[in-house]
């Protein structure tokens, strides 16, 4: 992808990781403005076939899970934000942030767990998580050029 695409993802998955922590929801605004706006940059760039591609997986990864959780593993908040880090990133970079997403989120539960902080099953907001990932997501696809 180029940079237009996964600048308007790490933008909007930065407003929606703080919204997530304030309030413990993402904004249909935040995640619905940044997918337009990947798109949209993907689309003037060539690449809107990547950036539908990555927009259907990442978001249908997410929302898998939403039904097999029954909405109680993540929220629909999440699943369309990860439309939006889809278009933004494609298939390849959708896919490393919602694995860097997954291995922090976890990581922090644990350290929460271990350290007696939480109790298994309470809730972790997502949200910057999925800002976390798509930061290295843009970081790696900059550095490969």
């Amino acid at each position: 992808m180029i940079a237009l695409p996964l600048l308007a993802a790490v933008a909007g998955t930065t407003g929606a990781a703080i919204a997530d922590l304030r309030t413990g929801r993402i904004p249909n605004t935040i995640s619905r403005t940044t997918t337009i706006v990947a798109l949209g940059a993907a689309a003037a760039a060539g690449f809107v076939d990547s950036a539908a591609s990555g927009a259907v997986l990442v978001g249908g990864l997410l929302l898998a899970l939403y039904v097999l959780t029954a909405g109680c593993g993540i929220g629909l908040g999440d699943v369309k934000l990860g439309v939006a880090i889809g278009a933004g990133c494609g298939p390849f970079g959708g896919s490393v942030a919602l694995a860097v997403a997954f291995i922090t989120g976890a990581a922090y539960g644990v350290w929460l767990l271990a350290t007696r902080k939480a109790r298994f099953g309470a809730e972790i907001r997502f949200g910057p998580f999925l800002a976390a990932g798509t930061l290295v997501a843009a970081a790696q696809a900059v550095a490969a050029g």
